[in-house]
C-alpha cells in the first residue's frame, strides 16, 4: 500500500513516519510539502491507497488538494490533519470529500491507524458499490422490440446488464439459476408472452416459488384497471410502450432496484433493531462491564455492570474517550501495539489496569472486537472486561503459600533452600562466610500433645516471631517443618560472630511466652551451626552438618547451641541404627493401620475412612509417621510400607465387610517416593485383585508436589488408575505449588483442602475466601470436596454454607485402631 503525505512542518513528517513504520510497515509513504508539489505527484500517475493532507498548507489548503482530487475523478481515501480543533474546518474538510479528520493533539498519532484503516476501506466499498452493474432479466418475444430496446440502454444505461428470455418458462429456469449464484436485480417483463401474460407470471412467481425481485411490467396498451392489479399483485412499475419510454426505462428499472433494496434495508433495520434491542438486555443483565465506542473512540453506550465495575454513569461516560480510565501503568507503547493488533485483526485481548472513579486501581480481563456492517466496513468497536482482582489477590495467595509456611508466614523449606543457594553463590564470589543455624524446639511435641493443636500452633506463631526480633532485617529465618526453624546468616566472618547469634537464638526463647488463655509456657530450643566454606560447599551439606550439630546439642542437655565438628559422623551411625530398626520393624510386622472417618458435610453420614500408618515398637510408645516416613522414603523403604499399607488397608475392608458392617471407601496416601521407584499401577490392581476389593471403593491420595515432581509418569499412573475405576484425590490443596494446571491434566476426583485454611476459617476472610473458590472452582469441574483438619463445630457450619462436600478431623475423631473404628462407626452405624 502507498500513501501521500502533504505537510510542510518537518517534525510533523518525522513523527508520522516513525508511528506508521512501527504500526503500519506495510504503507509505502511519498511525502510532498506544498499543495504544488501534491498535485505534481498526483498527476505523476503513481497509484495511491490514501492521502493525507494537512490543512493549511504554505501555497493553498488542503481543501483545494481534496478538490483538485475530486475534478480529477480520482477514487482515493483522504483524511485531513489539522492542529485547529475548529467543527468548521472539520465540516468544510468532510464536504469536500474528506473520509475523516484528525486533530494534533497528543494522541492523535495512537488513533492514527485505525483512522487511515477505516478510511481505505470506506472508499474501496463505496468504489465497489459505484461500480457495481444492476442485473436486468428481460422477458420479451418480439426480435425487433429486444434489437431496439438493448440497443437504446447500452446507448442510455451502460450500467444495466440485461439478459434477454422469450417466455415465461426461461423466466422461470433463469431466476431459479441466479438464486444459486448471482441473483438478478431487477425482472423486465413484456405484457404479452406466450402462453400467459406478465401479470400471471407476476403471480406464479411470488405466490409458488416466493420470488421477491422487483418487477417491472412494458405494454403496448395499458388501462389504469390493469395496472392497478399489477401494483396488487406486487409489480414495482408498470410502463406503457409511447413514444420516449425508452427514454423513461432506465430511471424505473434504477428506482425499481432502489426501493426493492431499501425495503430490505428497512425490513434488516427492523430485525437489527429487535436484535439489539434482546443483546441490550443480555448485555444489562451480565457481570462483565461492556462499553462501545463509534469510530472515533467516543463511547455510546455502557451497561449497569460497567458502571458498578468502575463508579462511573452512562452520563459520565457517554461521549468520553476510554482514556479516561486509564491507571498509567502502562506506557504509550502498550496502547499503540493493542490498537494495531485492533486494527489489523479485528480483536484484541489480554490484562490491564485501569482506574475506578474513586481512584482505586484494578486489574481486569479485556476483549476487545470490531463491530463490522454488511460490507465489511467497522461501525464500531466493543470492549467487554471482566474485574479479575479477586483472581489475583488468590493467585498472589497460592503462590505465597507456596514458598511461605502457612502457620507461621516465615519461608519454608523451598524458599529457604533457594536462598541458601543463592547466599553461596555470592559467598563464593566475594570470598565471604556465611553460617546455617538448625533450630528445633525442645519437649515440643509433649507441650503440643498435653495442650492441643490450637495450643501448638499458637506456640510455634510466637516462637517465629521472637527469632525474627532477634535478627537483622537481611537476615533469613525459615520453618523447615514441624517444631524445627533454620537461620541463614550472610556475610559472617568468624565462628565467633556465628556463636553470638546461636547464642542470641537460644536466649531469646529464656523468657516464657504467654498465650491467649494467659497460660505461660517455657520453651527451649537446640541450635546446630555449620558454616560456609569450612563444613559444606553446597546447601545439602550445610543443612545436614547444622542438623547434626543441632542434634548433638539435643543430646548433650537440650537449651544450648553447637558447631559442626568432624566427630558428629557418629550421628550418622544414629540415622543408619534408625534404618536398622524400621527395616527390623517392616519385617516383625510392627506397623499398624489406624483410621479416620470421613463424613458428610451435609448430613453426617459415614462416608469412608483414611488409613494412617503408625509404628509401635514393642515396648516403646508410638512413633509418629513424620518421625520415620522421611527415612523411609530417603531409603526406598517407603516402596515396601506403602505397599504393605495398601494391602492392610484393603484386607481390612473385606474383613468389615465378610462381617457385615457398611464402609463405602478407604482413602490411603500414595508417596512421590513410591511413584518414583515403584510400578505402583501394577502393583496397586494386583493387591485389589488379590484381596477382592472393588477399586472404585479405593481412593488414592497424592500431594500436588507429587504430582509435580512425577510429571508425566504420575500422569501415566492416574489415567491406569482412573481406567480401571480407582478414585483419586489431591492431598493439602493449596500449599504446593499451587498449579491449577494439573486439574485439567489430570483426572482428579477430590480435592482435599489443606487444614492450615481451616483452622482459622471462622476468623480469617481470606482463608474462608480462598476456601469458597476452591469449592466453586471445584464444583464447576465436578471435583469432589473434602476439608482436612476440622476441629469445631464453626468451622463445620461454614464448610456447610460453601457446599464443602465431605470432611475429617478431631471434631469427629482422631484416628483410631480398626477395632475402636468399629465399635465407634461400624457396630450401631453412624451419623453426626
Amino acid at each position: 500500500m502507498r500513501a501521500l503525505y502533504v505537510e510542510d512542518n518537518p517534525v510533523d513528517v518525522d513523527l508520522l513516519q516513525r508511528t506508521l513504520a512501527r504500526s503500519m510497515p506495510e504503507l509505502a509513504i511519498d511525502v510532498a510539502n506544498s499543495l504544488a508539489d501534491g498535485l505534481a505527484a498526483i498527476d505523476l500517475g503513481k497509484t495511491y491507497d490514501i492521502v493525507l493532507t494537512d490543512l493549511s498548507l504554505p501555497d493553498g489548503s488542503g481543501l483545494d488538494l481534496l478538490g483538485a482530487i475530486h475534478e480529477r475523478g480520482l477514487a482515493l481515501a483522504c483524511v485531513v490533519l489539522t492542529g485547529s480543533g475548529d467543527e468548521g474546518a472539520a465540516i468544510a474538510a468532510l464536504k469536500s470529500g474528506a473520509d475523516d479528520y484528525l486533530v494534533k493533539d497528543g494522541d492523535y498519532l495512537e488513533q492514527l491507524p485505525g483512522t487511515l484503516t477505516f478510511a481505505m476501506e470506506r472508499a474501496r466499498a463505496e468504489a465497489a458499490r459505484r461500480s457495481r452493474p444492476v442485473r436486468v432479466l428481460y422477458a420479451e418475444h418480439h426480435l425487433f422490440d429486444i434489437d431496439l430496446t438493448l440497443r437504446r440502454l447500452a446507448q442510455s444505461a451502460p450500467h444495466l446488464r440485461i439478459d434477454v428470455v422469450r417466455g415465461p418458462d426461461a423466466v422461470l429456469s433463469r431466476l431459479q439459476a441466479a438464486a444459486k449464484a448471482t441473483p438478478y436485480d431487477v425482472l423486465l417483463l413484456d405484457y404479452v408472452l406466450p402462453g400467459m401474460n406478465a401479470l400471471d407470471l407476476t403471480k406464479s412467481l411470488r405466490r409458488d416459488h416466493q420470488f421477491d425481485i422487483p418487477i417491472v411490467v412494458v405494454t403496448g396498451q395499458g388501462s389504469e384497471e390493469t395496472a392497478a392489479q399489477a401494483l396488487r399483485l406486487g409489480v414495482s412499475d408498470y410502463l406503457i410502450k409511447h413514444d420516449g419510454y425508452l427514454h423513461e426505462l432506465p430511471v424505473v428499472l434504477d428506482n425499481a432496484f432502489r426501493q426493492a433494496e431499501l425495503v430490505r434495508e428497512r425490513t434488516a433495520l427492523r430485525a437489527l433493531t429487535e436484535r439489539l434491542r434482546l443483546h441490550s438486555a443480555v448485555i444489562d443483565s451480565t457481570h462483565d462491564g461492556v462499553l462501545i465506542t463509534d469510530l472515533d473512540g467516543r463511547i455510546v453506550s455502557v451497561n449497569r455492570a460497567f458502571t458498578e465495575l468502575t463508579g462511573y454513569t452512562r452520563e459520565d461516560s457517554i461521549g468520553q474517550n476510554p482514556r479516561f480510565l486509564r491507571s498509567g501503568r502502562h506506557g504509550r507503547d502498550f496502547y499503540q501495539t493493542m490498537w494495531a493488533t485492533l486494527t489489523r485483526t479485528g480483536c484484541w485481548q489480554g490484562e490491564l489496569w485501569n482506574r475506578r472513579k474513586n481512584g482505586e486501581l484494578y486489574p481486569e480481563w479485556l476483549t476487545l472486537n470490531a463491530v463490522r456492517d454488511d460490507a465489511g466496513e467497522v461501525t464500531n468497536y466493543v470492549g467487554v472486561f471482566t474485574d479479575i482482582s479477586a483472581l489475583r489477590q488468590t493467585e498472589a495467595r497460592l503462590s505465597h503459600l507456596s514458598h511461605y509456611d502457612p502457620l507461621t508466614d516465615l519461608p519454608n523449606r523451598l524458599l529457604i533452600m533457594s536462598r541458601l543457594e543463592h547466599a553461596i553463590e555470592v559467598a563464593r564470589r566475594q570470598k565471604q562466610g556465611l553460617a546455617a543455624i538448625c533450630l528445633d524446639l525442645d519437649r515440643f511435641k509433649t507441650i503440643n500433645d498435653s495442650l492441643g493443636h490450637q495450643i501448638g500452633d499458637q506456640l510455634l506463631c510466637a516462637v517465629g516471631k521472637r527469632l525474627r526480633g532477634h535478627l537483622r532485617s537481611e537476615d533469613t529465618l525459615g520453618r523447615l517443618g514441624g517444631d524445627e526453624f533454620m537461620v541463614l546468616i550472610e556475610r559472617i566472618e568468624t565462628p565467633a560472630a556465628a556463636a553470638v547469634v546461636a547464642k542470641g537464638l537460644v536466649d531469646a526463647l529464656a523468657e516464657p511466652f504467654r498465650l491467649d488463655n494467659g497460660q505461660e509456657v517455657f520453651m527451649h530450643a537446640s541450635v546446630g551451626v555449620s558454616l560456609y566454606p569450612d563444613d559444606g560447599e553446597d546447601h545439602m551439606a550445610l543443612v545436614r552438618n547444622a542438623d547434626a550439630a543441632m542434634y548433638r546439642a539435643k543430646s548433650q542437655g537440650r537449651n544450648t547451641y553447637g558447631f559442626y565438628t568432624e566427630d558428629l559422623t557418629r550421628f550418622a551411625s544414629q540415622r543408619l541404627d534408625l534404618e536398622t530398626r524400621l527395616r527390623r520393624g517392616l519385617t516383625n510386622e510392627e506397623f499398624v493401620v489406624f483410621y479416620q472417618p470421613v463424613l458428610s458435610v451435609s448430613d453426617g453420614t459415614l462416608l469412608g475412612a483414611e488409613a494412617l500408618v503408625r509404628w509401635q515398637p514393642p515396648g516403646e510408645r508410638m512413633i509418629s509417621p513424620a518421625d520415620f516416613i522421611p527415612m523411609a522414603e530417603e531409603t526406598g523403604l517407603i516402596v515396601q510400607l506403602g505397599e504393605w499399607v495398601l494391602r492392610e488397608a484393603c484386607r481390612q475392608m473385606r474383613a468389615w465387610d465378610a462381617q457385615g458392617f457398611v464402609l463405602p471407601s478407604v482413602a490411603v496416601n500414595l508417596s512421590a517416593e513410591q511413584v518414583r521407584r515403584q510400578d505402583v499401577g501394577t502393583m496397586l490392581l494386583q493387591v485389589l485383585a488379590e484381596s477382592g476389593l472393588a477399586a472404585e471403593r479405593l481412593e488414592i491420595e497424592l500431594t500436588e508436589s507429587s504430582l509435580m515432581q512425577q510429571g508425566e509418569k504420575a500422569a501415566v499412573l492416574l489415567d491406569q488408575l482412573k481406567q480401571h475405576g480407582v478414585r483419586l484425590a489431591i492431598d493439602d490443596f493449596g500449599t504446593g505449588y499451587s498449579s491449577l494446571a494439573y486439574l485439567k491434566r489430570f483426572s482428579i476426583d477430590k480435592l482435599k483442602i489443606d487444614r492450615s485454611f481451616i483452622k482459622d476459617l471462622a476468623d480469617d476472610r481470606n482463608d474462608l475466601a480462598i476456601a469458597s473458590a476452591i469449592v466453586a472452582m471445584a464444583n464447576a469441574l465436578d471435583i469432589a470436596v473434602q476439608a482436612e483438619g476440622v476441629e469445631n463445630d464453626a468451622q463445620l457450619a461454614l464448610l456447610k454454607t460453601i457446599g464443602c462436600g465431605s470432611w475429617q478431623g478431631y471434631s469427629c475423631s482422631p484416628p483410631v485402631p480398626p477395632i475402636d473404628f468399629e465399635q465407634r462407626f461400624l457396630l450401631e452405624g453412624f451419623s453426626a
